[in-house]
């Protein structure tokens, strides 16, 4: 597939599992995670320009493909204890997130519902009201005016549907896949 193969060459393949290889070069481990956020690793959120950049290779690599996340060292600085608590804390981190876009995604998806019981109620007022006192020039008015705010709102859920609810989706499977993503580190070869 043509796809595939511009995904080869940007993406190095790990050739043992076939997973897309998403790599990071670091001077140290703590760049992986916010140097603002004082917890320790475990708990700490992600570098905003890591997120940047993983959401960015989110784009280019569509999710049905797997990724593992390879985090390149400097010679002579590697330390297995410290990486354990890093994949721990990248593995909550993304769990953290994700947390967060499912209770952003109930919330969307109460609005959604609402904005369908509004529209359609604001519509049935509307009929009635059209009907009753449809000869009535303010009343008329009134009524145009709730048809009006009933396809409003059901514009909105729609909206809310198709766009925002898609995004959120869309980050929360990336965020996912990020989470079940295994992580390497490695130093770097110098030639």
């Amino acid at each position: 597939m043509k796809q595939d193969k511009l995904f080869n060459e940007i993406y190095s393949i790990d050739q043992s599992t076939g997973f897309y290889m998403i790599e990071i070069a670091l001077d140290q481990y703590s760049d992986i995670f916010n140097e603002w956020d004082p917890a320790p690793f475990k708990r700490r959120d992600i570098d905003p320009d890591l997120q940047l950049y993983l959401e960015g290779s989110s784009e280019e690599i569509p999710l049905r493909h797997p990724v593992e996340l390879c985090f390149t060292i400097p010679p002579g600085r590697r330390d297995e204890k410290l990486e354990a608590e890093v994949q721990s804390g990248l593995k909550n981190s993304f769990a953290f997130k994700r947390y967060l876009l499912k209770r952003e995604i109930g919330k969307t998806n109460l609005q959604i519902l609402r904005c369908i019981i509004l529209g359609f109620a604001f519509l049935w007022f509307g009929s009635v009201f059209s009907e009753q006192y449809g000869e009535r020039d303010f009343l008329s008015l009134m009524a145009e005016a709730l048809f009006i705010g009933g396809w409003v709102f059901l514009w909105e859920a729609v909206s809310l549907f198709f766009f925002t609810e898609r995004e959120l989706f869309h980050r929360y499977r990336a965020y996912k896949r990020w989470q079940n993503a295994p992580v390497f580190f490695r130093e770097v070869v110098q030639s």
